[in-house]
Parts: C-alpha cells; sequence; structure tokens
C-alpha cells in the first residue's frame, strides 16, 4: 500500500467516526511514524509502506478511532515553538496558554523569582527558563506523575543544568518564600460540564482539568486564599480561566490584596498593590 492509499483509507475510517480533522489527523500520524514532515508525503505519496509501518499506523488510528489524543500517540507537542514529550499523566497545553508564558518572559523582573504553580508537563515553566536564563523558577505540581513528565522535558529541552527547582506540592501547601511573578494554569472547568465534553478530552487526566462543581473555581479559591503569603508589592500574577469565570476571579484576586491589569479572553493579568 502507498503513502496515498494509507491516507485515503485512514481518513475515510476517521471521518466515518466523526473526528473533527481526519485528513489532519491521518497525515500527523503517518508523519510521525515515518519521522518525516507532512509535505514529504505529499512529495512522496507513491511510496510504498512495509507491512510492519502498516501495522504500526494502523494501531495508531485504531487509538485515535478509539479518541485517544494525537498528542498522546505521537507524545509530542508543540508549545511556545518548543517540542514537549506529553502522554496522559499530563494535559496537553493548549495555543492559548503560550499568552501566560510570553506575559512572564516579557515582564518578570530581571533576577527574580517566578513559580509555576501546577506545572504539568513544564509547558510554561520551561518556556519561560528557556527565554529567561536569569530568573529562578520553582514548578510546583500535585501530581508526581505529572511532575516526572515535566523533569523529563526540562533535562530534554534545558539539559541537565538548568535553573527550575521541582516541588511536589497542592497549591502552596510544600512551598516556601516569596516570589516575584506568579504563572498558574490551574483546572478550571466545571464538573458539571462533563457529559457534554468530546471524548479527546475525557481522555485527558481529570486531575489536570476540573475544579470543582457549579463555577469550577475550587482551586482558584485556594490558590488566592494562599497566595498573600508568597508575594511582595510589585508581584503580578498570570493564569488562565473561561470568560465566564472572570468577575469571580476578579474578586477572588481583590479579595488577595490584587488589582487586574489586563485581561484577554483566556488570559488574567494582576498584581500586588
Amino acid at each position: 500500500m502507498t503513502i496515498k492509499q494509507a491516507l485515503e483509507e485512514s481518513t475515510l475510517q476517521l471521518k466515518n467516526n466523526h473526528t473533527p480533522s481526519p485528513r489532519l489527523d491521518a497525515e500527523l500520524l503517518l508523519a510521525h511514524l515515518l519521522r518525516q514532515n507532512r509535505e514529504y508525503l505529499i512529495a512522496h505519496d507513491d511510496e510504498n509502506l512495509t507491512e510492519s509501518q502498516l501495522k504500526q499506523y494502523s494501531n495508531f488510528i485504531h487509538r485515535r478511532l478509539d479518541h485517544e489524543p494525537v498528542a498522546y500517540i505521537t507524545n509530542r507537542l508543540d508549545f511556545y515553538g518548543i517540542d514537549f514529550y506529553v502522554d496522559n499523566r499530563v494535559l496537553s497545553p493548549r495555543v492559548e496558554t503560550e499568552l501566560v508564558a510570553e506575559e512572564a518572559i516579557k515582564n518578570a523582573p530581571k533576577n527574580s523569582k517566578l513559580i509555576d504553580i501546577g506545572t504539568g508537563s513544564g509547558a510554561i515553566a520551561i518556556a519561560i527558563a528557556k527565554n529567561r536564563p536569569d530568573l529562578e523558577i520553582t514548578a510546583s505540581e500535585v501530581s508526581a506523575d505529572a511532575l516526572d513528565v515535566a523533569k523529563l522535558n526540562a533535562a530534554s529541552i534545558l539539559g541537565d543544568d538548568h535553573n527550575i527547582k521541582f516541588v511536589v506540592s497542592d497549591i502552596f501547601d510544600d512551598i516556601e518564600g516569596k516570589f516575584e511573578t506568579v504563572v498558574t494554569n490551574l483546572p478550571y472547568v466545571s464538573e458539571d460540564y462533563l457529559p457534554q465534553m468530546k471524548a479527546e478530552v475525557k481522555k485527558e487526566p481529570a486531575i489536570a482539568l476540573f475544579g470543582g462543581k457549579g463555577d469550577g473555581l475550587d482551586l482558584y479559591r485556594k490558590f488566592y486564599q494562599q497566595l498573600p503569603k508568597h508575594i511582595i508589592a510589585g508581584t503580578r500574577v498570570y493564569h488562565e480561566s473561561d470568560p465566564w469565570q472572570h468577575e469571580k476571579l476578579f474578586e477572588l484576586a481583590s479579595s488577595a490584596g490584587l488589582e487586574s491589569i489586563f485581561e484577554r479572553y483566556l488570559i488574567l493579568g494582576f498584581q500586588k498593590n
């Protein structure tokens, strides 16, 4: 079977299964298998695949038919122009979350301390560290399994001699010291939405998705209750949430002594008075 035939057959399978982007997913999985880019598939569409390649590709497609996210099948995801390892121990970082890293990279004071609460795959902390080696960075995570993924990414991307300290902690429970910049992407999806969620999202770790019932902000309540002990005048806080949650988050931030400095759809920024 040629590359063209394999793509056509797998695209049809995914389409019949109501996969959101059947052709793209088929191409991404085959390109990953062949360790090539998607352009290669077009230029070499008459190239024959070996039996071993077809067997492995069929395995990839069947995993996708079972709604497993493409990133978990390839174990790769691009974030802030960096290639990260991901698997089902961590949430796949979203493109919009890059804004959190971007704001910290631009605004963190030189040679200051920064903490990433709930680091997951380490995407935010590592993107910041790669662009701001002057910072002293702490990355915390309640899940030891997720923290293993973050450590793997840090070693792979930054090398063994990097500027990130990893800590197992539930929010600030096991964190000491004060920080000039705080970034986080804590779970904020309400458990009430579970029945409506796409099958792909349900394959991601619930601990990294759900922030409780109702408004989904249980973890952010704890975050803002604990935050004042770990910040100083001028500290900036950046995080993500759904727009409909912003009003409540403004209240929580204000109760912790912070004022809003910007609002960009999903990303909020605050500063300690």
